[in-house]
């Protein structure tokens, strides 16, 4: 004999079928993976959850990262690496390039926005950032991005270490010369060889300060020398002139005027007209 009374039996399959039903509901329409959202509005989720250092506001952080402007804001934190139909919309990618970023985090060097939401990852972890317009680069857009746009990230945390600080260098006023163009500058250290010329290939570490000492740049807290050719343009034409005053170890400081440099543009941490100032190290010459 069925111990069921069959009225009963009828509403607990009922009951057992519909909570069935609503589980396999659930977890058929949760293809959105759990997500951060920050007071500015930012969004981020880990796609892998790195074991090493975690990055911190300050710190020098190295990078890969693919980044997309948001034309259709459906599944945001899906891989848009392999979607063929968001390859119209990457506008950066550092793995084709094979060339990781490095910047110290908090410093706004890095895709506008996208900072804090690398705040706290461990280093080999992979992060989706989403970034609305209105933290990115709002109305005017930038580049490739368009007025008005929001930004999506995948960020991978290669490493992240204790930032050095680099202070302006102490320079003896007397020291300065200034150009026919307007350029003014002191040779601190000599170094030795022939001076650099037109054409070399050169590597330097370099600050660069407003006048009021707010620093806007540096190779050396980035742990990064950088290359380019002197005199051909790859460069502001108050260093394609300065450098063509040092030597292979020379340390000088250049103080450029803003037609120099870069004019009326506006640069965000450097306003338009600024004269600036670059203490620089010559490291190698080619």
């Amino acid at each position: 004999m069925d111990i069921f009374d069959p009225q009963f039996k009828g509403k607990f399959m009922k009951s057992i079928l519909i909570a069935l039903f609503s589980v396999m509901f659930i977890f058929g329409c949760s293809n959105s993976p759990d997500f951060v959202t920050l007071k500015s509005g930012v969004k981020y989720n880990d796609v892998k959850v790195g074991t090493g250092a975690e990055a911190k506001n300050g710190d020098l952080v190295e990078v890969h990262f693919k980044g997309w402007i948001i034309k259709d804001s459906s599944n945001l934190f899906s891989d848009w690496a392999v979607d063929s139909t968001k390859k119209a919309d990457l506008i950066a990618d550092s793995y084709a390039m094979n060339q990781p970023m490095k910047f110290v985090l908090g410093s706004e060097s890095f895709i506008k926005g996208s900072e804090e939401g690398i705040v706290g990852m461990k280093t080999g972890g992979q992060r989706t950032i989403v970034i609305p317009s209105n933290c990115a680069y709002g109305p005017e857009g930038m580049g490739p991005i368009p007025p008005n746009t929001s930004i999506r990230v995948l960020v991978e945390l290669v490493n992240t270490k204790e930032a050095v600080s680099a202070k302006m260098w102490d320079v003896d006023s007397t020291l300065f010369k200034t150009t026919a163009s307007g350029l003014k500058y002191a040779i601190i250290k000599e170094g030795e060889g022939e001076l650099v010329s037109k054409e070399k290939q050169l590597t330097v570490h370099y600050s660069g300060f407003l006048l009021d000492g707010t620093k806007f740049d540096s190779s050396v807290e980035r742990d990064e020398p950088f290359t380019f050719v002197a005199g051909v343009g790859q460069v502001i034409p108050g260093w394609d002139e300065g450098v063509q005053l040092m030597k292979k170890g020379s340390k000088a400081r250049l103080i450029v005027p803003s037609a120099l440099a870069y004019g009326e543009r506006d640069l965000g941490k450097i306003p338009p007209n600024s004269t600036l100032i670059f203490d620089v190290e010559v490291l190698d010459v080619k």
